[in-house]
């Protein structure tokens, strides 16, 4: 007789027949899975454990994050508010002065509010000690060329292009003699986060290193004024939070707490630059 499969016939050999059983249930969903076998989706369950672990690390991440930006916009506010003189919201690109008694008067006015900054400011902030002891905690520094004598009326100019750096005195024969290129004044200041309680995170500490610049390099008769601010951000030493607010806080368990991933993408992106500048 002829042993050969007849066209058409559904007749499979057992192996066949379980590896197709075997193809079939790879391919069911978790339901069909659960209907066939009875069996608990436990890899389902897990998957999702998984997603809402890592989309709550995001939350507390993009909120840990948005505090750190806005504290430091906040503050760069507050500095412009309180070393520029007559400064307004949305007038960087406009803030500047035009005659000789305003330069110095801006001067006085960002070096008077400084030392009042104890007594005067709302905020919470201290001095920075420089790292050199004979160093003052305040720079005030100018730029100018060398040599330099500008004479418009008889067409005639004589200019030494090497630029000095004087950081012990401000003299006004180089506004005057047109050989000025800037003035800056720079320092630090600390102050600490402490709005991060409310996302039960042990708040941080910062460091703000401030440059105020008196750009006079275009010598058009107007002197730009800007504040630049850039941001350390370290651990506070010692942090103790006694009592309790909405949720109860526990300094060193709580810190341990919070992964490390949160904690390294939250300090990587404080900045907009580290250390501090000097001319």
């Amino acid at each position: 007789a002829d042993m050969r499969p007849v066209l058409g016939s559904t007749a499979f050999h057992p192996e066949e027949e379980e590896f197709r059983r075997c193809l079939k249930y790879y391919f069911m969903s978790p339901c069909d899975k659960f209907r066939a076998k009875g069996r608990k989706p436990f890899k389902l369950v897990l998957q999702v454990i998984k997603i809402l672990i890592v989309t709550i690390q995001l939350i507390l991440f993009g909120l840990s994050n948005q505090m750190v930006v806005t504290f430091k916009e906040e503050n760069t506010i507050t500095f412009k508010h309180l070393f520029l003189k007559n400064y307004a919201d949305g007038s960087d690109d406009t803030h500047a002065v035009y005659t000789q008694a305003d330069v110095y008067d801006h001067i006085f006015h960002a070096v008077e509010n400084y030392l009042a900054i104890p007594s005067e400011t709302i905020g919470r902030y201290a001095y920075v000690r420089p790292d050199n002891a004979n160093q003052s905690a305040l720079m005030l520094c100018q730029q100018y060329y060398r040599k330099g004598r500008i004479d418009p009326a008889n067409d005639t100019f004589n200019i030494d292009p090497k630029v000095i750096t004087d950081c012990d005195t401000v003299n006004s024969q180089h506004l005057v003699s047109g050989r000025l290129i800037n003035v800056t004044i720079d320092f630090r200041l600390k102050a600490i986060n402490i709005q991060t309680i409310i996302n039960n995170e042990i708040p941080d500490c910062y460091t703000f290193s401030i440059t105020i610049t008196f750009d006079n390099k275009a010598h058009s008769g107007r002197v730009k004024i800007r504040l630049d601010n850039k941001v350390d951000i370290q651990e506070c030493k010692n942090p103790s939070i006694s009592g309790k607010g909405t949720s109860e806080l526990q300094g060193e368990e709580h810190g341990t707490s919070i992964s490390l991933l949160h904690k390294g993408a939250l300090y990587s992106t404080a900045y907009l630059g580290n250390g501090y500048k000097t001319i």
